[in-house]
C-alpha cells in the first residue's frame, strides 16, 4: 500500500513537472512571437520631428560610428549612451530612434539577457554615482537614474521591447501606446516607411520643413518642398557615407530641381559640418532622386 501511494506521489510530481516545463516552453514561445510581431514604428510617440531606423546595427557600429566625424555628427542628435548600447550590442534587431522637441526616444527588441547586459555594462556604469528609482504603472516597471539639473534617464522593458529616453513624459507615452496597442503614425509616414531600402544600414524619415528647401524665383516668390515628409536611405559605399532620397516630380518645376539640389547640399552641410558633401540628381518614374556622398574611414567588404 505504501509503495502504491509512493508511486502515486511520484507520478503526480512528474506530471506537474511536465506541465510546468510545457507551460514554460510555450510561454517563452508566445513571448518571442509577440516580440517578433511587434513593429517598432507603431510604438513611436506622437508628433516626431524625425525617425531613424538602424537596420544593420553591426555595420552602423563598426563602419560608421568608428569614424570620428560620423560619430561626432550622430552625438549632436543622439545621446551617447544610446550609441554605446548599439556599439556594445550590435546583435540588437533593428533599433529605432524618434526625435521630438522634448527629447529622443530609443526603441529596441531585446531579450532579457540583452537588457541585463545593457543595465550592468552601460547604464549602471554611466550612472554609478546614483541609485535608481523604480516605479510600476499598469504592470510596466520604469527605472529612472537622476542626473544634474533635475534630469532623469529612464527606461522600461515590456514584452520584449526595451525603450529609453531622458524625457519621462515621452517614455510614459510610449508605454501607454504599447500597453493599449495604439498607433500614431500618420498615413504619409506609414507609406514612406515602406518605400525604404531595408538593406541600407539606416533609414531616415524627417519633415521637409526642417531642411527649409526652397528656391527663390525672379518674381521674388519662392518655390520649395514643404508640409511633407522626406525619406532618406543612408549607406556606405567604397569608403563613403552616402544618402539616397526622392521627392515627387512636378513638370513645371523641371528647371528648379538642380538648384533645389544645391540648396539641399547646403542644408545638409549645416547639419553635417564635418562632411564635404557632393550631390547628384536624376529624374525617373515621376520622382526626383538625390544622391550624395562624403568620405569616411572604412567600408564593409
Amino acid at each position: 500500500m505504501k509503495a502504491y501511494k509512493r508511486e502515486i506521489v511520484i507520478f503526480t510530481i512528474a506530471t506537474l513537472a511536465t506541465l510546468l516545463v510545457v507551460w514554460f516552453f510555450f510561454g517563452n514561445i508566445e513571448k518571442k512571437k509577440m516580440t517578433v510581431q511587434t513593429d517598432l514604428y507603431t510604438l513611436v510617440a506622437p508628433a516626431p520631428e524625425a525617425i531613424l531606423a538602424i537596420n544593420r546595427p553591426a555595420i552602423f557600429a563598426k563602419y560608421i560610428l568608428s569614424d570620428t566625424s560620423a560619430y561626432s555628427t550622430f552625438t549632436k542628435k543622439i545621446p551617447t549612451i544610446f550609441l554605446s548600447v548599439i556599439q556594445d550590442n550590435p546583435q540588437l534587431t533593428s533599433p529605432l530612434f524618434s526625435f521630438h522637441p522634448q527629447g529622443v526616444i530609443f526603441y529596441a527588441k531585446a531579450t532579457e539577457n540583452q537588457v541585463e547586459e545593457i543595465e550592468n555594462s552601460i547604464v549602471q556604469t554611466t550612472f554609478s554615482s546614483f541609485a535608481p528609482q523604480k516605479q510600476t504603472k499598469e504592470n510596466i516597471t520604469y527605472t529612472y537614474y537622476p542626473e544634474a539639473g533635475n534630469h532623469f534617464f529612464g527606461y522600461y522593458y515590456y514584452h520584449g521591447i526595451f525603450v529609453a529616453s531622458y524625457s519621462r513624459k515621452l517614455l510614459e507615452q510610449v508605454a501607454q501606446i504599447q500597453f493599449n496597442n495604439r498607433n500614431f503614425l500618420l498615413p504619409e509616414q506609414e507609406k514612406l516607411r515602406y518605400s525604404f531600402d531595408r538593406n541600407a544600414p539606416l533609414n531616415l524619415m524627417l519633415q521637409a520643413d526642417s531642411l527649409n528647401l526652397f528656391v527663390s524665383l525672379p518674381d521674388s516668390t519662392q518655390w520649395g518642398i514643404r508640409n511633407c515628409w522626406l525619406g532618406i536611405d543612408i549607406f556606405t559605399n567604397e569608403g563613403n557615407l552616402c544618402y539616397f532620397g526622392g521627392i515627387p516630380y512636378e513638370a513645371e518645376a523641371d528647371s528648379l530641381y538642380p538648384i533645389l539640389g544645391d540648396t539641399l547640399a547646403i542644408r545638409l552641410k549645416q547639419f553635417l559640418p564635418e562632411f564635404s558633401i557632393t550631390n547628384q540628381l536624376s529624374i525617373e518614374n515621376g520622382q526626383v532622386f538625390y544622391t550624395g556622398c562624403s568620405k569616411i574611414n572604412g567600408d564593409p567588404d
